[in-house]
């Protein structure tokens, strides 16, 4: 059996909603805790605040894309992207140093 969702917290899977001000309007965005966690993590790296970091992900969108329609997915999609080029720095045990989801034992 699978353990990718068993093997993790399950308080991560719950969603959360944040007040986040972006070009001088408040918007709520709700996304999963793991996400939060992961985009924390990132703002910290980069050394600015969380609403800093997502209204910079907005705009960097907003260029790529010439509208927002879904910020939650922006951001979610902005995560896998930051775990996909940050794979190779991972700790073999994947994302468990981040307090993530920790790998599914293999078997054969």
């Amino acid at each position: 059996m699978c353990e990718v969702f068993l093997g993790g917290d399950a308080a991560m899977f719950e969603k959360k909603s944040r007040s986040i001000r972006i070009e001088g309007h408040v918007t709520s965005v709700c996304i999963e805790m793991v996400f939060w966690r992961i985009l924390d993590h990132i703002a910290e790296e980069q050394n600015t605040k969380l609403s800093q970091f997502v209204s910079d992900l907005y705009n960097e969108a907003l260029i790529k894309m010439g509208d927002v329609t879904n910020l939650s997915s922006v951001l979610r999609v902005s995560c896998i992207n930051y775990l996909n080029h940050q794979q190779g720095q991972l700790p073999e045990n994947g994302l468990d140093s981040l307090g993530y989801l920790e790998p599914a034992s293999a078997t054969a």
